[in-house]
């Protein structure tokens, strides 16, 4: 009894050991994101054809028809706002439960209430799983394939990315999650 409880004692401290040994959890690449925001000015709003007249940043004046489903255009008015911005994000995690796994595509929409200033948002986040098939990382080149079996090979630049493939070897599947969001909006007058 005394040793099959010193094998047991002896295989556990074995086992801690090991966990103890093993490599921490991949880190995933930190996601980098830009945002464009672009506005014009209201200068005239009709109603009845459903067109506004917008003063640009550069002072260009241009008039632009406005879809039937943007709701509430009756709370535009001259000196009003209109503001677009863009935002895009990339980034990438290592997953071993991503393998053969099929792109996810994640598409989000709202705009506002009734009554409300006239608003609309829109987004989506797609997540390609791949296959590394070869990391470079003095070129910083990374060569991969998706579920269409096609071999690419992307140079990442950011120091971000660069730290991410330093991680990375063949036959890691990676989840790359890709996010672009548009988001327009009526702003009052300041």
């Amino acid at each position: 009894m005394k040793t099959a409880g010193r094998s047991l004692t002896g295989a556990l401290i074995a086992a801690l050991a090991l966990a103890a040994c093993q490599a921490p959890p991949p880190k995933p690449m930190e996601t980098v994101e830009d945002t464009v925001e672009v506005s014009a000015t209201v200068e005239k709003v009709d109603v009845l054809n459903r067109l506004l007249t917008l003063k640009t940043e550069s002072g260009e004046m241009v008039t632009v028809e406005v879809d039937p489903a943007v709701q509430n255009l009756v709370q535009v008015n001259p000196g009003d706002r209109v503001v677009a911005r863009y935002r895009q994000a990339i980034g990438a995690t290592i997953s071993k439960e991503a393998a053969g796994q099929p792109v996810t595509v994640d598409v989000e929409a709202d705009r506002a209430k009734l009554g409300q200033k006239p608003s609309a948002r829109a987004s989506q986040t797609t997540n390609v799983p791949v296959t590394i098939t070869a990391v470079d990382t003095k070129t910083n080149q990374v060569t991969f394939h998706g579920s269409d079996g096609l071999v690419r090979v992307f140079t990442v630049q950011t120091p971000q990315a660069k730290e991410f493939i330093k991680q990375l070897k063949p036959g890691d599947t990676v989840v790359v999650t890709f996010t672009e969001a548009l988001a327009l909006s009526v702003e009052p007058a300041k």
